[in-house]
């Protein structure tokens, strides 16, 4: 069986999964009450129901130990991968401190690093620290993404669509085949999550995906000789969430508020402001994504060269985060009703 046929399998096995189960997992919401309630630092203007992510979870576990190659470290990878969107689950269902988050976070890290999952820089105790780093900040980077109808679920399923197509290139088959079931599951929930919503991703969803999603792009070996060009390739693939991360960080400091607060200061928010409509906020960033996704794995192919594409994507991302700092989006203390924030912008988590 050849390897496309292998990851379209796998694919299509998780997309028909997820999207099965997640109107069971709706019900379910709704009889607990784990409902995201309307609320100023929030798009949406109906009471909608979360766990839409616990299905990529569940459909992620059961359906990646089939994958051809699989072996006990995967299986070390995925259940620390499941223990951090665990995590994610009882945050959606009463509040954990952000610091416990952190802590279960690092810790899955530095086990996904045991198992193999780790930068390779420095040949040293660094690699470790700088392992544990990356998929802490990736992990957390999908958890801010997941602000809007669609926002988390294009951006993911686009990143694990070019992480399985750079696996693919490779033969790792067992790397691109995990990234095709993060990719087929994210986009069954995408059925469920497009403009208007009809469930939210959650903090289980987001932070599982943000984390086998950093382990993936951390297993990618690429043909390129230097580490430098491995590197660019990797930063480029996760660009649109790091990105967003990135203007977070700075207006929530700017404005003096904490980062882990929900808020309505995101990429995708900005954009609203501008006026956009939901759908064509999501399909730019899917776009936007997209070209990272593809400059990400030229790069690491050597099909081009990592310095002018990496440099022009800073300047340019720069200049774009510039200009989205200078829209102005109301804090979450004096927010507007979701309904000011743009034309049809009531829809997002």
């Amino acid at each position: 069986m050849g390897i496309t046929v292998q990851f379209l399998l796998a694919g299509g096995a998780a997309f028909v999964a997820a999207a099965a189960l997640i109107p069971l997992l709706a019900r379910v919401a709704a009889g607990y009450g784990v409902i995201a309630a309307p609320s100023p630092d929030r798009l949406h203007d109906t009471p909608t129901p979360y766990l839409g992510g616990l299905a990529i979870v569940i459909t992620a576990c059961a359906v990646a130990p089939f994958l051809n190659d699989w072996k006990p470290e995967a299986t070390i990878v995925l259940l620390a991968a499941a223990g951090v969107g665990a995590v994610g689950l009882i945050d959606d269902v009463r509040t954990v401190r952000p610091w416990k988050r952190l802590v279960v976070e690092a810790l899955a890290a530095t086990i996904a690093a045991a198992a193999g999952a780790r930068v390779d820089l420095l040949n040293g105790p660094l690699d470790w620290v700088i392992t544990v780093a990356w998929l802490v900040g990736v992990t957390n980077a999908y958890n801010l993404v997941d602000n809007m109808d669609g926002a988390a679920g294009v951006i993911a399923s686009t990143t694990a669509l070019a992480l399985a197509l750079a696996a693919g290139l490779e033969g790792q088959v067992l790397v691109g085949g995990l990234a095709a079931v993060l990719s087929g599951a994210s986009i069954g929930f995408l059925v469920y999550n497009w403009h208007p919503a009809r469930i939210f991703m959650g903090d289980a969803g987001s932070l599982f995906l943000g984390f086998l999603l950093g382990v993936i792009a951390l297993e990618l070996r690429f043909p390129v000789a230097h580490h430098t060009a491995s590197v660019g390739a990797v930063v480029l693939l996760t660009g649109p969430a790091l990105f967003d991360t990135t203007l977070v960080v700075i207006s929530r400091a700017r404005a003096g508020q904490p980062v882990y607060l929900g808020g309505v200061d995101h990429t995708s928010h900005r954009l609203l402001r501008l006026g956009l409509h939901p759908v064509v906020v999501v399909t730019l960033l899917g776009l936007a994504s997209a070209a990272c996704c593809g400059l990400g794995v030229a790069v690491g192919r050597g099909s081009l060269p990592v310095a002018p594409v990496f440099g022009a994507t800073v300047v340019l991302g720069l200049g774009l985060l510039v200009a989205l700092l200078r829209v102005e989006v109301p804090t979450t203390d004096g927010a507007p009703s979701p309904a000011n924030l743009a034309p049809s912008a009531a829809a997002g988590a």
